[in-house]
């Protein structure tokens, strides 16, 4: 002991510290090879001093006998020492500290207790104010025994010249000591300047008071002499009682050896009455323990699991059976021959046990499985699965056996888990297939099939009109292309044009995509439950919970466990994780047909019509939300989650589809054309989605699409526009971004604002410059002499002398006008509206004013600045056109009012 401490108080020399006391440890455990380390506690040399506690660990002994701080911790973390026994049977004992726990084991009791006393004793003096540790299972007179024992052995081992620690505690004067010194020290102020003088004064009151002494001695004479007799007496007195103390010694030195051995023999017999007395105790505690009833060995061989009584027994028996089985027995009683057949029974019972709850579980499994008494669905919309209520509740009793299989045997355990999930697989699978089919057919039946043919406008199947226009061809654009072209030579206003997609696809009250969507609900609202209280019962039936999962977190260590709030939060989310995988596991491994159902689902959907995946996106957006707000790493969130990212993509798609669809429509040759059928189809694809994506989380999705249609709708209008050859380009550009921005005012989107302003200024664009185009010269000798005027202005010519030009006289600008009076306007008017008729749809008479508006506001710009130049150039002539501002207002509305009758 004294070498380990030398060397380790080496280790602690340099740093400026000294070693206080010291242990050689274990870590707690039964291993046949313990790593011995070890726990100091010093104090610095430096003041203030501060008291530490290290834990050291020794180094590879090839190496000699070196060592190394593990860890260093301030004496004032240490919140708690527990001695684990108060019988002070044990030599485990922890340090509480207050970031961690330091568990160990001396190597004997007499070390222990000496280590935790100097310990008590190092912290009374360390701390002074700061609270102390509390010191818990501890014996107090082991506190005080260790105390005097470190006491004793520091001076028993400073006499014998062998000291652990020269630098121990030194010995304070005491107050009386200091009060004197002080006194002494103010009487003499001067000792410290002048020793010689000090020692001086001290000599002579030294010499005062021997010789009052002298004095003193002399004056009591007397009594000395009396004194002296009753000594001589005493001896005497003394001397006498000796002979007699002499004379009992002979007398009792025979009593003697008989009364010792008699003590060692009395003192044999209470040692071993104590032994038996211990020993009948441990025994008795150990049948106790190890006692299994009768009626439980019983149940465990022979007891009923089909009955409830029997199930009750078996639950009760194994429990007592698992509990006998986990005692933990003294050291050496294990190897008792009782307790070893003991032992050998309880392996027998739960091997068998186990093997019988095995079988008899496999079997129910396997009979649920091969079970399938679902009824075929007749009529259309009575879509429902079968419910397992009856299984689970009949299944639930065997749990808290399930439980205890897995601590007996959880090889078994995991087999049975696996039989389980195969069975019901093949019930699940046998069932969900069945109930798809029936909604497949109820589809059928309620004349789907006839809708979608109504929809491309043939009586073609859905296989035959595939093969016609091929995949990428939008379903509602092909079956309305008769209609959309006949409408090029009718006039619609835009509440007629707009006719609703819902309305053309099906005749029935309601549209085919609410029905499907209404199903597609249905079907989900069908399986979701499903799902789910099978997971529920999953988590009771087979213990799925953080109870039944390991704390240990990967790389960690049970030595020191981090009992701080982080690190039990940390295992607590790691612990939650763990069961929600297990459960995720066994729910895909039973429900493995559930997503390709649903996969094949969504493609019957979009077979049946491209617009039943704007349902679909929305329906199982709204229970993919709501199954994660439930349980985000749930199976039903992870297969709704798989499925929308399918349909995403059909949903983009379909989107792209349309897109292709706009931009390879190619305007017929030879024909004349008003809005064109895309933008009437992209009117209707917006009235659908808005109906099917109002308030809906995916709205994101639907915008985005709107966006790259509407660039695909403002780049097919400019290119048809070009290549138009029996209407005028800006006519097919303004009629279409007219109507197109008439549409998004009408469905407000805010996604589009952007893209509305843009229709909207191409359509400005597009009149403008058609105005311009159509008006031309309406009084084409009048523009051409007026352009010539300008001309001349910008070579350099003032105003005032233009009328001085032989080309541009007075007589000339007269002869001009003359060529154009009001009723020569007014019939170049009337043939200008009528060609604004031709060119523009029919029955679109707002349209048409609205040009015709335009037409009149240029006219009169083109007269006001004929007049200007009329003013400047030719000034006091009183010449003046042979019409006026009011008679041009007159004629644009008498020609619009007529055409209206």
């Amino acid at each position: 002991m004294a070498d380990y401490k030398s060397n380790l108080r080496e280790l602690f020399t340099p740093n400026n510290e000294r070693l206080l006391a010291a242990i050689q440890i274990t870590k707690g455990g039964s291993g046949k090879k313990k790593k011995l380390s070890y726990i100091c506690v010093s104090v610095t040399l430096t003041k203030p001093a501060s008291a530490m506690i290290s834990k050291i660990k020794k180094q590879d002994e090839r190496k000699g006998d070196q060592y190394k701080k593990q860890k260093v911790y301030d004496l004032k973390e240490l919140r708690q020492v527990n001695g684990k026994s108060t019988t002070g049977s044990s030599t485990e004992f922890d340090l509480v500290l207050e970031k961690t726990i330091i568990r160990a084991a001396a190597l004997t009791l007499t070390e222990k207790h000496t280590f935790l006393g100097q310990l008590h004793k190092i912290c009374n003096r360390y701390l002074g104010p700061t609270p102390q540790p509390e010191f818990l299972n501890i014996p107090t007179n082991y506190l005080e025994v260790a105390y005097s024992n470190m006491e004793h052995i520091r001076n028993s081992s400073n006499q014998g010249g062998h000291d652990e620690d020269k630098g121990g505690d030194y010995h304070a004067i005491t107050e009386q000591e200091e009060s004197d010194l002080d006194r002494m020290m103010k009487e003499c102020d001067f000792a410290i300047s002048d020793a010689e003088k000090f020692v001086s004064s001290l000599s002579k009151d030294l010499n005062v008071l021997d010789g009052q002494n002298i004095h003193s001695i002399m004056g009591s004479e007397s009594q000395v002499n009396s004194l002296m007799l009753l000594l001589d007496k005493a001896l005497g007195e003394v001397t006498s009682i000796e002979t007699q103390l002499d004379e009992y010694d002979l007398m009792m030195g025979g009593i003697a050896s008989q009364m010792g051995q008699m003590k060692n023999q009395e003192s044999f017999i209470q040692i071993t009455n104590t032994n038996h007395v211990r020993l009948l105790d441990e025994l008795d505690t150990v049948v106790m323990q190890l006692d299994l009833s009768k009626g439980h060995i019983k149940a465990l061989r022979e007891g009923d699991l089909s009955t409830d009584s029997g199930i009750e027994a078996c639950t009760s028996a194994a429990e007592a059976l698992q509990q006998a089985m986990e005692v933990e027995l003294p050291h050496g009683l294990s190897q008792l021959q009782a307790v070893v057949e003991q032992q050998k029974l309880f392996a027998e019972l739960r091997q068998r046990f186990a093997k019988r709850l095995f079988d008899f579980l496999g079997q129910v499994f396997l009979k649920q499985g091969n079970e399938n008494s679902i009824p075929t669905i007749k009529e259309p919309g009575d879509l429902k699965l079968p419910k397992h209520f009856n299984y689970h509740r009949n299944l639930l009793p065997y749990r808290h056996l399930l439980l205890w299989l897995k601590k007996a045997d959880k090889t078994k355990h995991t087999e049975l888990s696996t039989c389980y999930t195969k069975s019901l697989n093949r019930l699940y699978t046998n069932e969900i297939k069945d109930f798809m089919t029936n909604v497949k057919t109820s589809f059928m039946e309620q004349g789907f099939s006839s809708s979608i043919k109504n929809l491309s406008g043939s009586q073609t199947s859905l296989k035959e009109k595939n093969k016609k226009f091929g995949s990428t061809q939008s379903l509602a654009f092909k079956g309305m292309g008769k209609k959309l072209k006949a409408g090029f030579k009718n006039k619609n206003n835009l509440r007629g044009s707009r006719e609703s997609l819902a309305s053309r696809i099906s005749e029935n009250e309601v549209p085919s995509y609410k029905r499907f969507s209404t199903t597609f609900r249905e079907v989900l609202a069908e399986m979701e439950p499903v799902c789910q209280e099978e997971e529920v019962f999953l988590v009771r039936f087979f213990n799925l919970n953080v109870d039944s999962v390991d704390t240990m977190m990967p790389g960690g260590s049970d030595d020191e466990l981090d009992d701080s709030p982080k690190g039990v939060e940390e295992r607590k989310k790691y612990q939650e994780a763990q069961v929600t995988k297990e459960i995720r596991l066994m729910m895909t491994e039973i429900f493995t047909v559930v997503e390709n159902e649903l996969a094949q689902l969504i493609l019957f959907g979009k077979e049946l019509d491209q617009y039943n995946t704007l349902n679909m996106l929305v329906v199982i957006g709204q229970r993919v939300d709501y199954a994660r707000q439930q349980s985000d790493g749930s199976f039903l969130a992870k297969v709704l989650g798989s499925s929308l990212v399918k349909v995403k993509t059909n949903f983009d798609d379909f989107s792209a589809r349309k897109i292709k669809d706009i931009d390879d429509w190619n305007l017929p040759k030879g024909k004349k054309c008003g809005v064109l059928p895309f933008v009437l189809d992209f009117e209707n694809f917006l009235e659908l989605s808005e109906n099917i994506f109002r308030d809906s989380s995916r709205r994101s999705h639907i915008d985005k699409a709107y966006k790259y249609m509407m660039q695909a709708v403002i780049r097919a209008i400019g290119r048809n526009a070009s290549e138009s050859q029996k209407t005028p380009a800006e006519v097919v550009e303004f009629q279409n971004y007219h109507h197109l921005n008439a549409c998004l005012a009408s469905f407000k989107i805010a996604a589009l604002d952007q893209e509305r302003k843009e229709v909207k200024n191409l359509y400005n664009d597009a009149v403008h410059r058609y105005v311009n185009s159509m008006m031309g010269r309406p009084m084409e000798k009048l523009s051409n002499f007026f352009e010539g005027v300008k001309m001349i202005m910008e070579g350099g010519v003032r105003a005032e002398e233009v009328g001085y030009q032989l080309k541009f006289s007075k007589q000339e600008l007269r002869r001009c006008i003359k060529e154009y009076s009001g009723k020569d306007i007014k019939k170049g008017l009337e043939s200008l509206y009528h060609k604004i008729e031709k060119h523009t749809a029919e029955n679109d008479n707002r349209l048409q004013q609205v040009v015709w508006q335009f037409m009149q506001e240029e006219f009169i710009s083109q007269y006001k600045h004929y007049e200007d130049l009329i003013t400047r150039c030719y000034p006091d002539s009183s010449i003046r056109l042979e019409f006026t501002i009011k008679d041009v207002l007159d004629y644009f509305t008498n020609i619009a009012m007529s055409q209206k009758a």
